[in-house]
Formats: C-alpha cells, structure tokens, sequence
C-alpha cells in the first residue's frame, strides 16, 4: 500500500479543497459552515469533514494541521449540529424527514472522524472543542436512529451497523447502550439478505452491494462475529464476476438507480483490501490492487477511504503480492438467474426474467438482445424458466391472449374505475410458448429462438447497439444514431465501435411491425436492429467476435 499512499492522500486533499472551496462562511446565512446548494442537508458536510480530518492528521498531506481547515471544520461542525433534528436524526431534504437510514449513513462518517481525533489527534490539544461537538453529534444521532424506521433492505443494515457501534462507543452508559443493541438486534433478527452464492436483495453491484459490505464490516469489527465478515467474503467473491475485463461493473441486474450505469469497481477498494489484510486470499489481494492502480493510471481522484485507512493500520500496512482481476469465470447464480461467462475473446451475460436477457461484450462494444412479443398486455419475450447447459443456457416463457368477459351478475357500480376487476372472469384465447437457446460457439454465440402456439403473431428480435456505433452490410455503411433503427432482412452486419468489432446475422424481415402503440420498451438512448418474423418462428442468430 505505501506505493499507492500519496494517490490516496492526493484525492482526499482535493475533495478537501473542494469542499473549502464550496463553503459557506457567512455568519448572517443559515448554511453558514454547509456547502453552497445542501439547503439544510447535513450528509455531504458530514462525509467531506470525515475525509478533511484525515487530511488534517496525516503527517505526508500538505494540509496537515493547517490552521484555516482547522476553523473551516469547527465552522462545519456547528453548520452540522444546526441540521440535527431535536430528535437527533437528520433529513434527506429530497424525500426524507426525520431519516434514520440517513442519520445512520452521516453517523458513519461521523464515527471515522472522531475515531481520527482520538487516534491520531489524541494529543491535538486544539482539535478538544470539535471533539467534544463530535461526542455530542453521535450520541444525539443515535437516539434519531434508535426510535427510527427504514425504506430499503440495505438500511436495516446500516441502522444495526450504527446502533451496535453507538453501543460500544457509549458503553460506559450501561442502560442507553443496552437498548442500542437490543434494537439493533430487532433489524438483525430479520436475518441478513446475502444468499450462499453472494448476492444480497437489491442486487445492486454498481453500488448497494458496497454499501451494505461496509455494515457488514462494521458489524464484525464491533462484535467480533465473524457471520458477518462471511457475507462481505461471499459478495466480494460474487463481484469478481461482475467485472469485466475492461474494469467496469455489470449492473444490468441491479434493482436500484445503478441499473445501467457505467461504474468502475472503485468503491469495493477497501473491502477487498480489509479482508485481504485479514486473511489470505490472493485473488482479492488481486483486485485490490487493480482497483488502485487502474484508477491512478486514469488520473482518477482516487477512492474517497483515506479515513478508513487511517483508522485501520494493517490496510495501510498491506504488501500488495498480485494484480489482477480473474482472466476467466462461468458462474451460475440461480437465485438470482444470472449467468456470467468470461472468454478471452468476449464476455456475455444472460438474465432470468428481464426483457433484456443477453448482453454479449467485446471490449468497449455492448449490445443487447431482446424479444419483441406484442400480444395482449405482454410487450417483450421475457423469460420465466432459466436452464444451465454446459455450453450455455436455455430460457423458456409463455404469453397468453386474454380477453374480459362480462358479470355473471351486475356489478353494484357503473364505475368502470371503481370495479374490481380482478375478479372478473377471463377469456384464455391464445398461448404462445417461446423458447431461447444459447450456446456458444468458437468466436461467439447461436441464438435458436423457437415458439409453439400462437401463430401470425409478428414476433421481433431487437439488437439494441449504443449510439455511434458503425454498421457495415455488403450494400451500405451507417453511423448508428440515438433512437434509430433498421431492420435487417437478409446477410450479416458487422457492428463497429474503436478497434471493438462484432458481427450479427442473418437477417430475416417478413414484416415491419416495430411495435404497439403503448407500454413499448424504447431504446432512445441507443440504436435497434431488427429481425422479423411471424410465428410460428425457428430460427438461429449468431453473434460473433471479429
């Protein structure tokens, strides 16, 4: 870790410059102390002075012991004490009052800094007024998250997390700091949501995911149970295959507001290197060690944990002894149903009950495949059985046409908006049975696509393409544009994007339905080629590496 210090220290002094920078120092304003734009939010405050007290303590950063940081801290912290409810908790001026899951997010941030100042600053005479503000801050927040409540399954475990640090923290307080832990043991007693193969609930590897490690990491540095430490091992072993080989996460699963997003594994730096400083395990000294070199090698600010570093010294002592994330993986997780597959030449993806069930990656290149089914309130082909096969997997679903009938007996409104019409009685006038074969090939994937059923029904298969991506076929070239689309009648495409190439066909178009009217998934952000048939339907779609 001493190679990768100054990196560390460097991005911590300057998202301590930018927080100076943003501060409000007006003694007549009400933000005075916040940072310009919170409103009255406490949280980026709080989370900017945990990271500016450890630059302010670190001997090698160039603010260490500065004098103004020192008075812009005091003047935050007071900005923070005015934010705290009378009940201790604090708001998420967005959408939520009182917050418990936010005071325990601020709390967080708050203990590192005070474990700092009485670390590393203990003999800082001057640090004595913002330490004692401190103590008061934390043990005030913990009376908002013990009578509070939650939102989402990852805030349980922050809320535990905090109450069972507040106990230990206020331990001389022999009745407060029981009934911090008998409440943390109600969330707890909920049993924690990471199954055997890694995965917790809100499958959120862009993000949740890191979130809920950090409790779980909290939980086993303050109780010593090492359960906890055994969910953050499993989801960290899980992540290894979400990443791809270029460095980005996989989070077309996710369930949350990282669904789709372009993020890097950086948030996991940490983790991977406290539980690889605890225990030997070579591959997360691996990805530890990626992680950071990737991000200083990109000119990145690097992961905002020079606080956790801090309070830990066997991750600041770490020797890092590999670097890499796994060259190759084929994991099949089915409660989730995802199946991820690494290959030197390609990476794919197949998704369990999504729309969007194939993703197929070549370096810098990503592209989609989905089903187009329009029939009745069905839109898209989207898979309710998913089957491992040793090359691959075989997805299956089935979609009825349905019509209502009539009450038997009059209802007693005329309302059509007042009617339950759950229990009305239903018409089953068609089924369509669709079947999905993948499996791999020398340099890319067949895609046999089979329906039973239901016939004329204009079935689609959508290759959605990012935005300027080029499409070359032997009779025309295009930049594929935002919102545009083809449909692909007969030969092959090769689809381009920097030295990143692909290729996909044949084609097939005996219609050129792109769709119902309503309820239609678009794909606006990118561009769609499209392969149409009427059902019933058997046929084979090749994607291959160039």
């Amino acid at each position: 870790m001493e190679r990768y210090l100054p990196h560390l220290i460097r991005g911590a002094e300057q998202h301590t410059r930018d927080f100076l920078a943003a501060q409000v120092c007006d003694p007549a304003s009400p933000l005075d102390g916040g940072i310009r734009g919170e409103i009255w939010e406490a949280k980026p405050t709080v989370y900017a002075l945990a990271t500016a007290m450890a630059c302010y303590l670190h001997p090698q950063s160039a603010l260490y012991r500065q004098e103004a940081l020192l008075r812009a801290m005091e003047r935050a912290a007071r900005f923070v004490a005015r934010t705290q409810r009378e009940n201790g908790s604090f708001d998420y001026p967005s959408c939520n009052f009182y917050s418990a899951p936010d005071t325990s997010f601020c709390f967080k941030r708050l203990l590192a800094a005070y474990r700092l100042m009485t670390g590393w600053g203990r003999d800082c005479a001057e640090l004595e007024p913002l330490r004692a503000r401190y103590r008061e801050l934390l043990r005030r927040a913990l009376f908002g998250i013990r009578g509070g409540g939650f939102h989402t399954p990852n805030h349980r475990w922050a809320i535990a997390a905090a109450l069972t640090q507040g106990a230990n923290l206020f331990r001389e307080e022999e009745d407060f700091a029981e009934s911090l832990r008998a409440r943390a043991a109600q969330y707890l007693a909920e049993g924690i949501d990471g199954d055997e193969d890694g995965e917790y609930a809100e499958r959120s590897s862009g993000n949740y995911n890191a979130v809920v490690n950090n409790s779980m990491l909290a939980l086993w540095q303050e109780t010593g149970d090492g359960a906890y430490l055994g969910y953050v091992r499993r989801n960290l072993q899980m992540m290894l295959t979400y990443i791809d080989p270029d460095g980005l996460v996989f989070t077309q699963n996710s369930t949350r507001q990282d669904l789709g997003r372009r993020d890097r594994p950086d948030r996991y730096f940490y983790q991977y290197l406290a539980v690889c400083s605890h225990e030997e395990n070579a591959a997360f000294d691996a990805a530890a060690h990626k992680i950071i070199a990737d991000n200083q090698a990109r000119g990145d600010l690097a992961p905002d944990c020079l606080h956790i570093l801090m309070n830990h010294p066997e991750l600041l002592a770490h020797r890092f002894t590999g670097c890499g994330y796994l060259p190759q993986y084929r994991r099949f997780y089915p409660h989730s149903r995802v199946l991820r597959v690494c290959r030197p030449d390609f990476t794919y993806t197949v998704l369990g009950g999504k729309s969007d069930f194939l993703y197929v990656k070549r370096g810098s290149l990503m592209v989609c495949l989905k089903l187009g089914e329009s029939c009745c309130d069905i839109r898209n082909f989207i898979p309710a059985q998913m089957e491992k096969l040793p090359d691959g997997c075989r997805l299956a679903g089935t979609a009825q046409g349905w019509y209502y009938l009539p009450w038997r007996e009059p209802p007693e409104t005329s309302d059509w908006w007042e009617m339950d019409h759950t229990k009305r009685e239903k018409l089953v006038s068609s089924t369509l049975t669709t079947e999905v074969t993948i499996r791999e090939e020398e340099h890319g994937l067949a895609v046999t696509i089979r329906t039973e059923g239901l016939d004329r029904l204009p079935l689609r298969a959508e290759l959605c393409l990012p935005a300027g991506v080029t499409l070359s076929h032997e009779a025309f070239q295009l930049k594929g544009e935002a919102g545009g689309e083809l449909i692909l009648r007969g030969g092959w495409l090769s689809l381009r994007r920097e030295a990143d190439a692909l290729s996909f066909g044949p084609g097939f178009g005996e219609h050129e339905f792109h769709g119902h009217y309503s309820g239609e998934e678009k794909n606006a952000a990118g561009f769609t080629v499209y392969c149409n048939a009427y059902t019933p339907v058997e046929r084979t779609l090749h994607l291959r590496v160039e």
